[in-house]
């Protein structure tokens, strides 16, 4: 005779708090990441002299859109 084991239909306050702090913490976690990666980027191009970003194809007052395009995918 096989035991069938039914967990319950509902979440219990707790599980529903871990389950908001676990997205919480990663979706923090993604913001910090993409944060630092723009912020690197503009770093980098702002090192550049303006005939290496000629060389790829922009100019130094697009480097803050290119960066934000590139890390947020964001179009401005």
């Amino acid at each position: 005779m096989a035991v069938i084991r039914q967990e319950p239909q509902y979440l219990g306050f707790f599980n529903k708090l871990v389950q908001y702090l676990t997205i919480f913490y990663f979706s923090i976690n993604d913001r910090i990441k993409k944060r630092r990666a723009y912020l690197n980027t503009l770093r980098e191009l702002n090192r550049m002299s303006d005939r290496d970003l000629t060389d790829i194809g922009f100019t130094r007052s697009e480097i803050k859109s290119r960066a934000l395009k590139s890390i947020y995918k964001i179009d401005i």
